[in-house]
């Protein structure tokens, strides 16, 4: 796809799927011209030349997923919060997301929450008493809330009002100072991609008594080689029919829970995972 609206080099700004457009446009103006002449006039035009395809690189998965929504509205293919699932289904609020903060923040009041999402617009401005502040809007799977920071919070926060960040951001929802209404005011703002690696402190792997055999205990050998980190390893070995278990812990192994691992557990759908 990414071919289609590249130019030949950088300093082209015209487009693949242009060229082309103007490529089918001189191929028939010179058919009917031939038609239109006695003799077909075979060598009186030098050849149409057909363009090349350019060498590009296919679009990052965010890109794509942008201008897919720019162009119908919604992301059709996937999502882009689709890569931090892990994240938000055990590091987010489970019972409120940012549909229901929009739509009924004052049923949440003195609660604390946590979101996660991408941050799809932010902006940077003076107040009327000439201090800077800043805002973003954060989009989840179910809708966007924009958030403002002033003051101490500006200084903490700013650096977040990027357009295109993912982020986890916690909070407490507060009457606005001086104010009847209600807002949501955060806390703490960190990276989506660091979630893991500051909350997972083990991984529990829930595997049942029939599964285990020499070639699943070596496979799961070579996957936790294979993603070493700082979080406990645990097995829990459980027996469906008589629904008894034994827990267990690797003394000398710690892993990271990463997409490799992650991507184990679906194929391997009889053995499950738990964080925490």
């Amino acid at each position: 796809r990414s071919s289609f609206f590249a130019g030949e080099n950088e300093n082209d700004s015209t487009t693949f799927i242009e060229k082309l457009i103007r490529y089918g446009n001189k191929i028939q103006t010179e058919s009917q011209s031939m038609q239109q002449s006695l003799f077909g006039d075979l060598g009186s035009g030098a050849a149409v030349k057909k363009p090349a395809i350019p060498e590009v690189e296919e679009w990052p998965q965010l890109i794509l997923l942008e201008k897919e929504k720019n162009l119908i509205g919604i992301y059709l293919t996937a999502h882009p919060l689709d890569d931090y699932k892990v994240e938000i289904q055990n590091f987010c609020s489970r019972d409120v997301s940012l549909t229901d903060l929009k739509n009924d923040i004052e049923k949440f009041k003195d609660r604390d929450f946590t979101f996660g999402g991408m941050v799809t617009a932010a902006r940077e401005g003076t107040s009327k008493n000439g201090n800077p502040f800043s805002t973003l809007t954060l989009s989840d799977y179910t809708d966007s809330y924009e958030f403002f920071f002033f003051g101490q919070d500006y200084v903490n926060f700013h650096k977040y009002c990027k357009t295109g960040l993912f982020i986890l951001l916690k909070g407490t929802v507060k009457q606005r100072f001086k104010s009847d209404f209600y807002e949501f005011k955060a806390s703490q703002i960190e990276l989506l991609s660091e979630a893991r690696k500051n909350y997972v402190k083990s991984v529990t792997i829930n595997i049942p008594l029939n599964k285990v055999n020499e070639s699943v205990i070596e496979q799961i050998e070579s996957i936790v080689r294979n993603n070493k980190g700082k979080a406990l390893l645990k097995f829990n070995v459980y027996d469906p029919e008589s629904n008894m278990f034994i827990h267990l812990f690797s003394r000398n192994t710690r892993i990271e829970l990463t997409n490799s691992l992650l991507e184990y557990f679906e194929k391997e759908t009889d053995i499950g995972y738990r964080i925490n």
